[in-house]
């Protein structure tokens, strides 16, 4: 039996260089299909994360309310840093391996709880950025301010899209998965700018019937974002070759991640 490494996909060194041009409509309607195929696991994996962090966030609210202002923010922050980064990265690594024909299981939800460190780390980097450029907006700009910084917000949502996967699939440190995504992104702005655009608009129309349509649009984005990622990144897979039962016999066994 022997194993053999290689990437599926883009590569990170030509997508800095050259950029990456998506075909828009090959990427939402590949998404849609893979989401048909691999709907239930992620579905279940994603409605389970949205009760666990609504159920963290209501029980810090209902249990301490205005009494505890200082607890409150300090369990909050042990939500955000601690228990939502590996989940929401799980969820991403599932419309990754999805991306390259890999079947997932709901239990993969709590695959990525073993690099939680490195994953809240990136989180807190984030968010120090976010939050410092809300805070120049709004003392420099006032009220315009404000707003512009829910702009500046979007676009960091936008600008750091890659960092978890960055960290669990490449292994890359924190700050290096921050930076390449940020230059990575922003080598293919435009690019980037019509896909999130475009899931903002599904995300409303989504949200028409009463909420019905984010069953399938919340599996979808991380379906569509698994692509991006495999496209843009390319994804490290390990074929096992076997020759015990018949010559010839490969199976994709799996990724480095």
């Amino acid at each position: 039996m022997s194993e053999k490494h290689f990437i599926l996909g883009g590569d990170i060194k030509k997508s800095l260089t050259e950029g990456h041009r998506f075909d828009l409509k090959s990427l939402f309607k590949d998404a849609f299909v893979i989401t048909r195929k691999n709907y239930l696991p992620l579905a279940v994996a994603c409605f389970v994360t949205i009760g666990l962090l609504g159920l963290a966030y209501v029980y810090i609210f209902n249990s301490l309310g205005d009494s505890d202002q200082t607890m409150q923010m300090i369990l909050n922050y042990i939500v955000t840093l601690l228990l939502a980064p590996p989940l929401l990265t799980a969820l991403q690594m599932m419309g990754i391996h999805h991306s390259v024909g890999l079947k997932t299981k709901s239990n993969d939800l709590f695959k990525y709880f073993n690099i939680i460190l490195k994953l809240s780390l990136a989180t807190m980097i984030i968010s120090l950025i976010s939050n410092a450029v809300t805070l120049l907006f709004t003392q420099l700009f006032g009220s315009i301010g404000f707003q512009l910084s829910i702009v500046a917000l979007l676009y960091f949502n936008m600008a750091f899209c890659l960092v978890s996967p960055l960290v669990a699939e490449k292994k890359l440190t924190p700050i290096l998965a921050v930076t390449l995504s940020f230059k990575l992104v922003n080598k293919n702005l435009l690019q980037f700018s019509f896909i999130f655009l475009l899931l903002m608009v599904l995300f409303f129309i989504a949200i028409i019937p009463s909420g019905l349509g984010l069953l399938f649009f919340v599996p979808f984005y991380f379906n569509l974002m698994g692509i991006v990622y495999r496209q843009v990144c390319g994804v490290s897979v390990v074929a096992v070759e076997s020759s015990s039962a018949t010559d010839g016999d490969d199976r994709s066994s799996g990724f480095d991640a």
